[in-house]
């Protein structure tokens, strides 16, 4: 094509040169008319050669699949209707949709159920002149207030003051960013404060050491510290979800959990008890005990099995 194009270039720039050498030597009118004519087609010729590879660059580019946004069935769910509006805005930026009343043409073919039953109603109201919905923003604020849950932002502080970290970290981590995305008015201070504050105190004192400022930083180090906190074995009183326990000891009555290193000695110290046949004291002003390790019991020198 670009072969082609050249071609053409010089075509026309051998009639120009044809043309100088005219105004020299006199031509009839037939003969001005009809080179002129040529040279208007040359150029058109030019033109449509390139809108033609416009259109096939265009073509390929359109060949790119987009990814089509979920329905809306109509559950009065905050985070799931702030869903919806946004991936129809990132769907319309991807196929270039600009024109308002297309926008909201195609936002409705993807509104399922209840909101199915709500659009044909409203636009009945429209036909009869009731009511006017035209642009993006009034379908966006016509849909809110039919399907967006009342007093979102009050519940959703209300629910971040109680929250608390008491199991998983990334649980914890998770249903903040799910509450604050439903305050909007809520500044960057108050959301790091409450961030900070409703973490365990080993959590927030590792956070506060390394000097977060911000909450973009401060959520990613708290998750950071999930793995770290349960591989360090002096933190086990900290950190509910460490070593398991595996063993039960009972002191006088007193029933205490063993860890799996307790556990492995407890067993060696009965295995030389059933070869020695005495009893075991683990002190010397120890009582002496009943220990449940596997299916073996020992007391007081002696051993059964159940």
């Amino acid at each position: 094509m670009e072969k082609g194009l050249e071609d053409l270039r010089e075509q026309i720039q051998d009639l120009r040169e044809r043309v100088l050498v005219s105004q020299v030597q006199p031509v009839s009118h037939e003969e001005f008319v009809s080179f002129q004519g040529k040279e208007v087609r040359q150029e058109l010729a030019i033109y449509k050669a390139a809108v033609s590879a416009r259109v096939m660059a265009t073509q390929e580019a359109s060949r790119v699949e987009v990814p089509k946004p979920h329905r809306f069935s109509g559950n009065r769910d905050a985070k799931e209707l702030d869903n919806f509006l946004w991936h129809m805005e990132r769907y319309f930026e991807a196929i270039t949709l600009t024109d308002e009343a297309a926008k909201v043409r195609t936002a409705t073919l993807y509104l399922t159920d209840t909101t199915t039953l709500w659009w044909r109603r409203r636009f009945v109201d429209m036909e009869k002149g009731i009511c006017t919905i035209e642009t993006w923003d009034e379908f966006k604020r016509e849909i809110k207030r039919q399907f967006y849950p009342d007093d979102v932002a009050y519940l959703a502080r209300k629910n971040m003051r109680c929250l608390k970290h008491i199991g998983s970290i990334r649980d914890y981590v998770k249903e903040f960013s799910s509450l604050m995305l439903e305050i909007p008015n809520m500044t960057e201070e108050e959301l790091l404060f409450n961030f900070m504050d409703n973490l365990q105190g080993w959590a927030e004192q590792e956070l506060r050491r390394r000097g977060v400022q911000d909450l973009a930083t401060a959520m990613p180090v708290a998750e950071s510290l999930t793995d770290y906190k349960r591989g360090d074995s002096s933190k086990v009183e900290s950190w509910r979800i460490a070593t398991p326990w595996v063993g039960e000891t009972r002191f006088q009555g007193t029933t205490m959990l063993l860890k799996r290193d307790q556990a492995r000695r407890l067993t060696s110290e009965k295995e030389g008890i059933r070869r020695k046949g005495r009893s075991l004291c683990l002190k010397s002003n120890a009582s002496c005990v009943t220990v449940h390790i596997g299916h073996g019991i020992v007391q007081r020198g002696r051993r059964s099995v159940p």
